[in-house]
């Protein structure tokens, strides 16, 4: 299997030879990442597609205690605009921008989680009707609704066109003279294990889902929506209870 990842195991290698890379932004969550798409030659985007010919790719930094962001999607249903239906009527008013709602919540399996004061949502694996979906209270922990759910189905087929082939560039970060650098120094290449695993792995919590609905903040798009739908993350130093490693070079 490592052969199907020669190519960008090679990238890595003259990479991880030219040491500290001047970085090409000075956003420090996400400058890793975009050097690095930059040093292959690749524009940044949110496709539904793997990244670099059929392999998605992932950039962590040494330290980083953030998830690694695997993809997003949206709901099947049951409203045809799902996303705003909960702004609607679930979304909280943003604190500068009062007039625009914004709903953003780590949502937990079989777990209720509050919803500023007014509500709590909780995450619920169906295994018979095969879809995720969320379940809503009130306050009071009284049940209102069953709403916003993904097929099975649906969370596969995406699983599968973007996480097939997976590789994992770690990064270590310095500064000189205010300037931002950073060293390519760790390659993990993974094949997914697929659909029963991925839901097993979001029962004891590997994977995690943030309901991520919001809106622009600035710019040509200000106010206009940004809504995720689902996003889906595995936690730092769990990547191989989702996939198999197939390759791995520290240096």
């Amino acid at each position: 299997m490592e052969t199907e990842f020669q190519n960008i195991i090679e990238k890595f290698l003259i990479l991880n030879r030219r040491g500290y890379i001047p970085s090409i932004s000075h956003n420090l969550i996400n400058a890793a990442g975009l050097t690095l798409e930059n040093c292959l030659g690749k524009k940044a985007d949110s496709m539904f597609f793997p990244d670099y010919e059929g392999i998605e790719i992932k950039c962590t930094q040494r330290y980083s205690e953030y998830d690694i962001g695997l993809f997003s999607l949206a709901f099947d249903g049951p409203a045809l605009f799902e996303c705003n239906y909960l702004l609607e009527n679930y979304g909280i008013a943003d604190e500068i921008f009062p007039e625009y709602r914004k709903l953003i919540v780590r949502l937990k399996v079989n777990q209720k989680v509050a919803i500023s004061d007014k509500y709590y949502f909780e995450l619920v694996i169906d295994k018979e009707r095969k879809r995720l979906y969320i379940k809503i209270y009130d306050i009071n922990l009284k049940f209102i609704e069953d709403r916003a759910f993904i097929d099975f189905d649906s969370l596969e087929q995406r699983a599968q066109l973007k996480l097939n082939k997976l590789a994992l560039f770690y990064a270590s970060k310095k500064k000189i003279a205010e300037e931002l650098f950073f060293r390519y120094y760790k390659l993990e290449c993974y094949r997914y294990k697929g659909i029963e695993n991925f839901i097993t792995c979001l029962e004891r919590g590997d994977i995690r889902i943030t309901l991520l609905l919001r809106f622009a903040r600035s710019g040509k798009a200000f106010g206009k929506s940004k809504n995720k739908g689902m996003m889906f993350s595995v936690r730092k130093g769990y990547m191989e209870k989702v996939f198999d490693q197939v390759y791995c070079y520290e240096h």
